[in-house]
């Protein structure tokens, strides 16, 4: 993080500011530190950071396996008494635990208004209210209502599912819903040419897809390469009706909304997977040539969330923000930790997660600044794209604020790196 270094900043009126402010802190931290100690216990963070996390445990000449070398935590624990061994027995558990408590939350879109630029060009904003949430409860009745949907459309249990949309809260219920059926469900990247996405669907001979308002399109060109599709459902977009014409004869196109309801009104039972059925046959990118399935069973899929709690703290009053793609394994895995531990998801995107991303309407804030997120999950350019957000909004006040959050962006490194937390910064 750095703060472009200004001649304004040098003015005798800053230096004389910012240089009080670290004799008020120097004579603060002098004062309190003794409290701080007692209270932080910072060597233990130290001690924590230097730890020797993993060993090898197995190795020969193509392979070497580590192990943690930390003894399991209490999630850990909890699923294996609870006999734990399927995600359709997380979210079961889940709905039990944390009945009343905040779920899956998605904001909500006000209005989409046309904003120009300073350059003359017109783009389409949003203007973005709250999030809306449902609890654990209703999240799980909503996927358990789904998956019923979906037998009542002809779907078997342990067929093969296609869930080709971008992340959101209709993405995870889907997915349980059909966990709760035993159906496999085939992850595609919503950014995936027709090309990848018609092999990922052929390849796996599925007969419906679930997909969402903005990548039904993609389908009027796409079922002439996917002949034994049938069934399209779609998630609903906010604002705009979904237009459901010109597509091949035969195949139905519904609504999310009216799959539940279906579930909601017949008599389906669940039919609980095995621990070794396949819960997901995860497509990578394609990005190096013709996607390529992975399958991960029940079994793989809570291992690896053992690991995940195991080396990472999570706290029941965390708040993930959501928007990597849920095709992808890390940010699957990471909201599954998050439902097990009775974490609340916001839902995101990179369009909307921050008050200067693209979609975002001048004065309207972004997802991030209204969520007020304790953890995500993140890549190299998500970051860089928040560090650039940050930079932005810093470099535009005066040269005072500019100043003063360099220093105390200088003074939280300095005290995290000593193993303390700064609780009033951190306001």
């Amino acid at each position: 993080m750095f703060i472009e270094d200004d001649a304004q900043m040098d003015s005798f009126w800053v230096q004389g500011a910012i240089g009080a402010i670290k004799a008020i802190s120097f004579f603060y931290d002098i004062i309190t530190l003794p409290v701080y100690l007692v209270l932080q216990a910072p060597w233990k963070r130290r001690q924590d950071s230097r730890r020797v996390k993993a060993k090898v445990t197995t190795s020969d000449e193509s392979s070497l396996t580590y192990r943690t070398t930390e003894p399991p935590r209490e999630v850990h624990v909890k699923m294996l008494q609870e006999n734990i061994d399927t995600l359709e027995k997380v979210f079961n558990y889940v709905a039990k635990t944390h009945s009343s408590k905040r779920c899956l939350g998605t904001r909500q879109i006000l209005s989409e208004e046309d904003e120009v630029q300073p350059n003359g060009r017109v783009f389409k904003k949003y203007n973005m209210g709250d999030y809306k949430w449902k609890n654990f409860t209703e999240a799980e009745r909503m996927a358990a209502a789904f998956g019923r949907g979906l037998r009542e459309l002809g779907q078997a249990p342990r067929q093969n599912i296609v869930i080709f949309a971008e992340t959101r809260a209709e993405w995870m219920i889907a997915a349980h819903g059909c966990f709760k059926q035993a159906m496999p469900i085939v992850t595609v990247y919503a950014t995936l040419g027709d090309d990848g996405v018609a092999h990922c669907i052929t390849e796996t001979e599925v007969t419906t897809v679930i997909t969402s308002h903005d990548l039904l399109p993609k389908f009027k060109s796409l079922l002439d390469k996917c002949p034994k599709v049938n069934t399209i459902i779609y998630m609903e977009d906010q604002l705009h009706k979904t237009e459901t014409t010109g597509f091949n004869n035969g195949v139905r196109i519904l609504p999310f909304t009216q799959v539940v309801k279906m579930g909601q009104e017949n008599k389906f039972e669940n039919v609980p997977p095995k621990g070794n059925d396949i819960a997901i046959i995860m497509y990578t990118s394609g990005s190096t040539g013709t996607p390529k399935g992975v399958l991960l069973s029940h079994k793989n899929c809570i291992a690896t969330m053992k690991g995940f709690c195991d080396v990472v703290p999570i706290y029941p009053d965390d708040v993930l923000i959501g928007f990597l793609p849920l095709a992808h394994v890390f940010e699957l895995v990471a909201e599954s930790v998050c439902l097990m531990t009775g974490v609340s998801i916001g839902y995101s995107t990179p369009l909307t997660l921050i008050d200067t991303s693209s979609k975002i309407k001048r004065g309207c804030k972004g997802d991030a600044t209204v969520l007020k997120p304790t953890c995500m999950t993140s890549v190299p350019l998500i970051l860089d794209r928040i560090s650039k957000g940050i930079n932005d909004k810093v470099n535009s006040g005066s040269a005072f604020k500019k100043a003063l959050f360099k220093f105390l962006y200088q003074y939280k490194v300095r005290w995290i790196q000593r193993g303390y937390q700064t609780p009033l910064i951190d306001k």
